[in-house]
C-alpha cells in the first residue's frame, strides 16, 4: 500500500509503520532528544509524534536506511528549530550555526532538567524558557586568543 493510498482511505502512517521503522523513529527521537540534554516521556512522545507526522506528509519514497535517516534527521531538526524559534521568538533558528548556539543555551539553561518537560511543547507559554535562552547566550564567551605552535620535526629513531 503506497503512502498515497493510505491518505485515501483516512489510515494514519503509524497504523502501518513497520516493527524496523517504528525502532529507527524511536532511536532518532532519542538520539536528538540525549543531545539536548532531554529526558522526559512527554518530550519522547512529541518528537516522535513530529517525525511521524514529517515521514506521513513525505511524498519521497524513501525504502533504504540510509536516506529514511536523513528524511528523520531532518524532520527533527525542523522540528526542534521550528520550537524554538516560537520558544525565542527568532525566525532565523534553522541555520547551523544559530540552531547549535541555541542547542548550547538550552544546554545550559536545562542542567538541572527543569526544561525538560517543556521541550517540544507548542501549547505552553515559553516566556520563562525563552529568557533562560537568551541570558544563556549572553553569558560571556572567552576571547580568541592567535599564537604560534612551535614547529616540531619528526625524527625516526631505530629500535
Amino acid at each position: 500500500m503506497t503512502d498515497m493510498t493510505i491518505a485515501s482511505k483516512g489510515f494514519t502512517y503509524a497504523a502501518f509503520e513497520s516493527a524496523a521503522m517504528t525502532r529507527l523513529i524511536e532511536d532518532t527521537a532519542r538520539a536528538w532528544l540525549r543531545s539536548f540534554g532531554v529526558n522526559s516521556p512527554q518530550a519522547s512522545q512529541r518528537m516522535i509524534n513530529a517525525l511521524r507526522d514529517a515521514l506521513a506528509e513525505d511524498s519521497i519514497a524513501a525504502s533504504d536506511r540510509a536516506s529514511m535517516q536523513d528524511i528523520l534527521d531532518q524532520a527533527a531538526h525542523d522540528a526542534i528549530a521550528g520550537w524554538l524559534a516560537q520558544v525565542t521568538g527568532e525566525h532565523n533558528c534553522h541555520g547551523s550555526s544559530r540552531f547549535s548556539m541555541l542547542r548550547c543555551a538550552f544546554l545550559s539553561a536545562n542542567r538541572d532538567g527543569i526544561w525538560s518537560e517543556h521541550f517540544l511543547d507548542a501549547k505552553r507559554d515559553h516566556r520563562d524558557l525563552g529568557m533562560a535562552l537568551s541570558v544563556q547566550m549572553m553569558l560571556p564567551t572567552p576571547g580568541l586568543v592567535a599564537c604560534e605552535m612551535p614547529r616540531q620535526s619528526l625524527e625516526r629513531r631505530a629500535s
